[in-house]
């Protein structure tokens, strides 16, 4: 009797733990191999994203608010384009006028052109068969309002040269020199505002940017001034006296690379804001 109980329960023993051997035997061990494989596995299983799949990168410390912005437009025209300066006549053997015919403000276009693309603002300029019909405001007018019709701006610009001389005029940093600017407002006008709004924003600006470059606005109303200066045309209308009659060529280009920098700041920010 006890011989048969001992068998049972060793039948019943083994009948117990014939599961648990047959899973060790079939289950293979976790070698180091087999780890390495299901790493792997995971690894596949994880998206990689390659930077070519990032359609617009992210902007770097090295980029400007100009250089991600599309370029600004500005319109350039010279009401007095006769303006000369004495240096540059005089430089090449002219008779030293303040006013001449080919040797004037308007010789400044390519620099204009080129400091501004520089910033990304993209310059065009009143183009006349005749320039000689545009003597002052009222004959510039409607060929400026012509222009202004057939395509937008950021901003309008009227060029001219001062007629003060270098002491007013220029301004010595260290060893090199600049020509001072100032902007001129006319004041009887209904939205005159916006145009002395720009005209500050643009001194401080410049003066941000080279302390003391851009004079005091003026706004000019009353007898013996034209006060409107067509700025009533579009708010944006800025006239800029560029230099006087005593300003040298490096002088005028180094205010002109100097107004680029300060005009494509104002009109970014007014984006951007």
């Amino acid at each position: 009797m006890t011989n048969t109980l001992k068998k049972l329960t060793s039948i019943l023993l083994l009948l117990f733990l014939a599961p648990i051997i047959i899973a060790i035997i079939q289950t293979p061990l976790m070698t180091e191999t087999t780890t390495e494989k299901v790493t792997e596995k995971k690894k596949e299983e994880i998206p990689v994203v390659y930077a070519a799949q990032i359609e617009t990168p992210p902007v770097t410390q090295t980029q400007t608010v100009a250089e991600i912005l599309p370029p600004r437009k500005a319109f350039v025209y010279f009401t007095h384009w006769q303006e000369a300066f004495k240096p540059i006549l005089a430089a090449s053997g002219e008779k030293i006028e303040i006013y001449h015919q080919e040797k004037n403000i308007t010789n400044f276009q390519e620099q204009i052109t080129a400091q501004f693309a520089f910033h990304q603002v993209e310059t065009e300029f009143l183009s006349l068969e005749n320039p000689s019909e545009t003597k002052n405001y009222n004959s510039v007018r409607p060929f400026v309002k012509d222009a202004l019709s057939q395509s937008n701006y950021d901003i309008i610009l009227d060029i001219h040269r001062d007629s003060a001389k270098a002491a007013t005029t220029t301004l010595q940093v260290g060893e090199e020199s600049y020509a001072k600017l100032m902007f001129v407002v006319g004041g009887e006008h209904e939205n005159y505002k916006w145009n002395l709004q720009l005209a500050n924003k643009l001194t401080e600006e410049l003066n941000t940017l080279v302390p003391g470059i851009a004079r005091k606005v003026t706004v000019k109303v009353g007898d013996g001034v034209d006060g409107v200066y067509n700025q009533d045309l579009n708010k944006n209308s800025a006239l800029i006296e560029l230099g006087g009659i005593d300003s040298t060529e490096v002088e005028l280009n180094r205010s002109i690379a100097i107004l680029a920098k300060a005009i494509s700041n104002i009109l970014n920010e007014q984006v951007v804001s």
